[in-house]
């Protein structure tokens, strides 16, 4: 469970910002959400993902 327990500095959370934002706007271009908690899900799993992604790009030397 230690592993879980994931801190982002602030390059991390800038490039997860980055990621986050370019593909929840493509997405709501391209899907048209019938129902809004979809969208909201989909944003959810969307900034769990990025920041996995922005923290294996970006490690910390600790």
């Amino acid at each position: 469970m230690e592993k879980f327990k994931m801190k982002l500095n602030i390059p991390q959370i800038i490039l997860m910002s980055f990621f986050a934002a370019t593909v929840i706007t493509i997405s709501n271009s391209l899907i048209d959400w019938d129902k809004r908690i979809y969208a909201g899900i989909f944003a959810g799993l969307t900034i769990i993902v990025c920041g996995i992604l922005a923290n294996f790009i970006i490690r910390d030397k600790d």
